[in-house]
Order: structure tokens, then sequence, then C-alpha cells
């Protein structure tokens, strides 16, 4: 992360990380997705007390705006590089007064093209925003063209298809300045018209290239010159320059810097929201919820990922549960020994009987990756790690539960730790993420765990869905899924409290999900694999009631009173820790019954003793009780599978 200093440039004091300009004053900063858009270009426009003139007035302004911070008698060029090369159309700087319209000299480029604009931009309003507005070389403006922004890497030129990289020093401020022509000028700006990329889902006219720019080109000390210049000038600032973060609150994608929000302590604001209501889940969902990115204290960030990660045998083809995941990219140079964190909201269980947080977690690619912990604090700034793995744990997604009994009482934060080894070869995700403060450890639970599967038509984009409780509260939700093939499927889990609910079931359009444009259904199971409901055919949404009983799960005190020998008879069993198969042999019995059971409770595996071994193949690594039944009395004993 960087290291940020108060700079003084021109007499303007630019702001340092976690002090919010008084131009913020009336923005509600707690919204997020399309309200937040929607607030910030209110500001935006509302705030634009004066237009430029193209001449001489932009003139004027890329004189005071982009004078180099090192030598206030050259204006710094976009798209320049090399000063030293005795290539002026590489320069990156040039005397300030040298514009014009010579080979050599500098003029204004559009960053967003004028013909791009949707009508053409022209020379006023839009085309007069000096927030677009950059210096340039003349050739290398010429260069440029009208060619669309694309993805590329070192510096600034023509892609191998015939868009326009622009560099690595000015991606970043080609992305935000694209995100603030959007929010201004709306349809006549479209972020879509002026680059080459995937489209967001839930705003089709965003492009995930200028998230992911924003994202690894943090803001420039020039940038952070303009801003409050052009705001004297014309009245408004580029929020996306005050606070990057602003880009991922709105269209998710990979975290961005973060400017409103350190406090220090690592780059950790403690408890800046706290969870009281449980279960609480998070899906990753294109979106990072209410988890919060160090800002410092490591080294890069955590990154939403919809499919399978970049990189080659390493991490997971897809997610888990729904769309998307996060993940650590371990490539270059984000390798060796680098690491990133990833705070959670706290959790407040000074009432809870117990707690319980569960995930899943996929760690693929060679011995040599790295290492991946859950570390909880009471303070935001001591932390003890509470699990952690570490190598290649195989190419397929594991779970973990991790007791918070140590926590009771109090209010606890936790973060994802995470490091990676010698090799590129060590992506690291997590997905479906679980607190729970409901069941018990003496027998019986009063929480249920449920799958729904999707099957989607050809229109993926108009379906989405809620579950209700009995109060008729939304407990779950999910879609739309724009983001997902035509005719897919997926498998979304979900823990509820016993009881009672309504599955809610909709389509955008009003003709379901069959079976006019493909066979969609949907399909809600239990713990047990029956069927709570299913359907698919149907007009704008269709309501169905459903009820949760309790999973089945053993009460651990009970487990653990009955590890010692019985006198009527006992089991021996190897190895341990076990990879694949546990091998047993009954000592006063031939035959009896078994149970697997997690170090919660559940149960995970359970059968009849015909055989002298067990097969674990498909059990998660952790601590197990295998419990061993005569018909007469219970034995069991502790493994650990590996």
């Amino acid at each position: 992360m960087k290291k940020i200093v108060l700079l003084l440039v021109m007499g303007y004091s630019l702001a340092s990380f976690g002090q919010i300009p008084s131009y913020y004053n009336d923005v509600n900063l707690s919204l997020s997705g399309q309200s937040l858009k929607n607030e910030l270009a209110t500001k935006v426009t509302n705030t634009q007390t004066n237009t430029l003139s193209y001449t001489p007035g932009v003139w004027d302004a890329l004189k005071q705006t982009d004078l180099d911070p090192t030598n206030s008698s050259r204006v710094i060029l976009i798209y320049g590089y090399n000063d030293t090369d005795g290539n002026t159309t590489t320069d990156r700087t040039r005397g300030v007064d040298n514009n014009g319209g010579g080979s050599t000299d500098w003029n204004r480029e559009h960053v967003y093209p004028k013909s791009l604009g949707n009508p053409n931009l022209g020379t006023s309003g839009p085309g007069a925003d000096a927030h677009h507005l950059r210096p340039s070389d003349v050739q290398r403006n010429s260069s440029r063209g009208s060619r669309k922004f694309a993805d590329g890497s070192g510096t600034s030129g023509p892609t191998s298809q015939g868009h326009w990289y622009p560099g690595d020093e000015f991606k970043g401020d080609v992305a935000r300045m694209m995100m603030f022509m959007y929010i201004r000028y709306g349809n006549r700006c479209l972020p879509s018209n002026v680059g080459i990329g995937t489209a967001v889902s839930g705003d089709t006219n965003m492009i995930q290239l200028f998230l992911e720019w924003n994202a690894e080109d943090p803001v420039s000390t020039l940038e952070l010159q303009r801003n409050p210049i052009i705001e004297n000038l014309q009245g408004n600032r580029n929020p996306f320059i005050d606070n990057p973060a602003f880009a991922t609150q709105i269209w998710g994608g990979p975290q961005a810097e973060d400017r409103f929000g350190s406090t220090g302590g690592g780059g950790n604001t403690l408890c800046s929201s706290t969870v009281t209501t449980f279960p609480y889940n998070e899906g990753f969902e294109n979106t990072f919820g209410a988890w919060k990115q160090a800002t410092s204290g490591d080294d890069f960030n955590w990154t939403t990922r919809s499919g399978s990660t970049p990189s080659s045998n390493t991490g997971p083809s897809s997610a888990n549960a729904g769309s998307y995941y996060i993940y650590m990219e371990s490539s270059s140079p984000n390798y060796s020994n680098k690491r990133a964190i990833l705070y959670s909201p706290c959790y407040d269980i000074t009432s809870a009987s117990q707690a319980t947080i569960s995930f899943k977690y996929h760690m693929y690619g060679t011995s040599a990756m790295g290492s991946l912990a859950l570390e909880a604090s009471l303070d935001g700034t001591s932390w003890t790690s509470i699990w952690s793995k570490s190598g290649n744990q195989g190419n397929s997604w594991e779970t973990a539960s991790v007791n918070l009994a140590a926590y009771l009482g109090k209010k606890v934060q936790l973060r994802f730790n995470g490091v990676t080894g010698t090799t590129w070869q060590g992506d690291m995700a997590i997905d479906a993420v679980s607190f729970s403060t409901s069941g018990s450890t003496g027998g019986g639970s009063t929480t249920g765990d449920v799958n729904l599967r999707f099957t989607f038509d050809q229109y993926p984009e108009e379906t989405s869905w809620e579950i209700l409780n009995g109060s008729n509260q939304v407990v779950f939700s999910g879609g739309t899924y724009g983001s997902q093939a035509d005719g897919s499927t997926i498998n979304l889990s979900r823990t509820l409290d016993v009881g009672c609910y309504t599955l809610v079931v909709k389509d955008s359009y009003g003709d379901g999900i069959c079976c006019s444009y493909g066979n969609g259904s949907y399909e809600l199971t239990d713990a047990s694999g029956s069927v709570l409901v299913s359907g698919g055919s149907f007009g704008s949404q269709e309501s169905k009631n459903f009820c949760v009983s309790s999973s089945s799960r053993v009460g651990i005190e009970t487990i653990e009173e009955k590890v010692e020998k019985s006198d009527l008879f006992d089991f021996s069993f190897y190895p341990n820790p076990v990879k694949g198969s546990l091998n047993l042999q009954l000592e006063g019995t031939n035959t009896a019954n078994y149970q697997i059971v997690n170090y919660v409770g559940q149960v995970m595996k359970k059968g009849q003793l015909t055989k002298e071994s067990i097969q674990l193949q498909g059990l998660s690594s952790g601590m197990y009780f295998i419990i061993v039944d005569n018909g007469q009395q219970k034995v069991s004993k502790k493994f650990t599978k590996k």
C-alpha cells in the first residue's frame, strides 16, 4: 500500500487518507449501488457553477491544473513517459507555454473523445469540462485519435487490436475521468462507448476494465492537485479522485483504494459496522458487503471474481455458491511472501450462548503456495489466529468451521490474512461465509441447512428470489443473474433458523423461467436432500411455503464423556491423522454401526461396519470424532483428517 504524506502544491492542501472534504457534507456516504451513483451525480451536477470557454478558458485551466508538481515551469503530458529519449512524441513533460498546434507543442486532449459522445461532445459543455481535458503532445494526441481504451501493459500506444492503452502511469487517471463523465453527463458519456471490456453486472454501461484500472493504479499526486483547482474554476470535484472506493461501492469489482476509511491500526477501522442479527451470511456476489480491505500493513488487495482465476492450474474454476467469490491473485507482482488482509464487520455476541463461523476455502496450486489464516481481535489491533492452512489443499472447495466460544459475551472482529508463497500458482479463495449464534452443543440444533438450485431459461437476467420469515421479513435474497450463462445451473446454500418460511421466485419480464424460452426450474432441498418446494412455470412471481427442521447433530459433551475404553467392547483404528481410508479393528463384537461427527456435532457420515475401512476422501480437513455403537454401548474417539 502507498505511504501517504501531506502535500502542499501551488498553495493547495491535499487531504491525506481519512480526511473527508467538506464538499461531501451533504452526501449520504453510507449508500451503495445505484443509490450512491445517483447521489454523487446530483452532487457534481448541482455544484458546477461555471462552464469554461474552450478558448481561452481550457488553455488557462490546464496551465494551472497540470503543472508538474516537481517543476512548475512545465506541464505533465498524458500518455507521455520519457523526456530523454530524443523523441518528442514520448515526452512526459513540456514547457507550460509551449502550447498550440505545432509538432513539438502540447494541445488539449479530450480523454473522452468528442466523437464518441452521444451526441458529439463538441467544444462546449462536456467538451470543455476540465475534469477530462489534459495536456498531450500534439502528435501523440493525433495517434490516440478516437481509439477506445483497452487493456495492455507498459507505456502508452495502440494495442494489437487497434485500440489505445494509456500507459501504466495514467490508466487509473483515465478510469476515474471516465467514471466522472458518466455520472456527470449520463447517457451522453457512457463508459461502454469509450472502452473495450466486459459489462458490469447491474449496470451494463460500466465496464470491468475501468474498475480494474481504478484499483490497480492508485490516485496520483497530479490528480490530487487537479481536483481542488478545478473545483475553484468550475465548482465541482471528481469524487473518484477523492475516494476511488466509491467505484467499488457502486459497481463492485476489485476493491479500490479507500481514502475515506482508514484511521490507522493496520489500516483497520474497528467496528465501522457491527452485525447484531444472526445468522449472518456473505456470498461476495460481486461485492465485499461489509468487509473492508486493509489500507496499510499489507501489500495488495483481495478481489471479487466470477469463473476461473486468470492463471492456469491454480484457483477455483467457479464459485462455491452463487456466481462470485473472493480471492488473492498470486501472479507477479503479488509474490513472493506478499500479504493481503480483508477485515470483517464486528459481530456482537455479547448475549449469545454459542457462536460459530463457517466458510468455504479453495487453496489449489503448487506445494510452494502460501498460507491463509482466519484471525480474531477484540480491539482491532491485536490479532489471534483461530484457523489456518498452508500449501496446496487440492482442486476443490473445502469447508472450515470455527467455534468462537472464547469470544462469547464480547464484540469480536475477524479478518482473513493471506500470504503468498514463492510461486505464481498460489491463488487462494473464500466463499459462502456464515456466522451463526444458533444451535447447542448438547444435542439437537435450532438451525437447518437448505440448498436452492436454479436452472435458468434463456434470460437469467430476469430471475430473482427472496426467502421471507413468518413476520414477512426478507432473510435472504438474490438475483438478478445477468452474469450467468443462458440455461446454466447454480446452487445456493443457506442456513435458516428452524421454522416456516415463504420462497418467492420472480421474473421481471413476467413469463416465469419455464417454458417459453427454455426449460428453467428451481428446487429447494433440505440437508437430507428432500425437496421442500420446486417450480418454474409461473408469471411475474410465485410464492411457496416451506418449513425447516433441525439438521442432524450429536452433542459434543455426550461424545467426549464416552471416549474412555468400555468394558464391553472397544475398537482401534489407523492411521491418525488420516488422508483417505480409516482402518478399524473391532474388539469384543463382530458388528456395529458408526458415525463420523465434526467438532460442532454435525453428523458427516454414518453406516454399518461391514468392512474394515471407512472411505473419507470427501471429508474436509479438521478434527472429528468416530462413534462406534454395538447396540449396547457407544465408544467414541478423536481423529484428524488431513
